[in-house]
């Protein structure tokens, strides 16, 4: 089976499932593991995304995720090329996706297995019931949703919103939930970003976090992308605590 990944996530599930020799090509995005990167490159994520590169590799499945990749994905059956494209909201429905993926590809068994350790790594996390903000997008400010909320609960924090999309939220109700730690995982910025920035913003002061210098940076990659490394964003975000 030749397989196209059209997004970070579907690429590190691939790895996880030892069917990296399936992949013929993944996105300019597409970073973990290292290796990933001498895989041909079918252009950005989604409007870069280049066509001609998919005819020219003829793949037998291209997977996608989100739906910020609907356009992509519709043109891409277009074409005539079968696709798989997952879009979880929750974290239980990233455990889905990951069987999903798994299933189609015939690596039932193995993305099952792959799941229960995620579900066991979350399980021995302890953030000590801590109020947790998690930023995703600092102008204009945005929370982390999807399925950072059901993470961070899963694994004994509380958090400042349910699973919902990542949107920005009036700061009174930030002040009321007055979080203790506050982690930055920027989309697109990765560890490049100034905590001086939360810091220094005159009306968060009077937060616990601010106060308390409690601001702290995760690779965006460990939580924004669905897939098995959110164990590992769970556990710096433990270690930080």
């Amino acid at each position: 089976m030749k397989i196209i990944s059209a997004a970070p996530s579907n690429t590190e599930i691939i790895y996880k499932l030892g069917l990296q020799k399936n992949l013929a090509a993944t996105t300019s995005l597409c970073n973990h593991p290292r290796e990933a990167l001498e895989k041909p490159s079918i252009g950005g994520w989604s409007q870069a995304l280049r066509y001609s590169k998919i005819e020219e590799i003829n793949p037998d499945i291209v997977l996608l995720s989100d739906a910020l990749q609907n356009e992509q994905a519709s043109k891409i059956r277009e074409m005539g090329y079968e696709t798989l494209q997952v879009n979880p909201s929750s974290l239980e429905e990233v455990f889905e996706s990951i069987v999903r993926v798994g299933r189609e590809l015939g690596e039932k068994d193995k993305a099952s297995r792959i799941v229960e350790e995620m579900r066991r790594g979350i399980g021995k996390t302890d953030l000590k019931g801590r109020r947790i903000y998690c930023e995703e997008w600092m102008s204009p400010q945005m929370v982390s949703g999807n399925w950072i909320p059901g993470l961070i609960e899963e694994g004994d924090g509380e958090y400042f919103i349910g699973e919902e999309r990542s949107r920005k939220f009036k700061l009174d109700r930030l002040k009321r939930f007055d979080p203790e730690y506050i982690f930055l995982n920027v989309c697109g910025a990765g560890k490049n970003v100034d905590t001086s920035k939360v810091l220094n913003r005159p009306e968060w002061q009077s937060i616990t976090a601010v106060e308390n210098g409690n601001i702290y940076v995760v690779d965006d990659a460990l939580l924004n992308r669905p897939g098995p490394r959110l164990v590992d964003g769970l556990r710096e975000i433990e270690r930080k605590i």
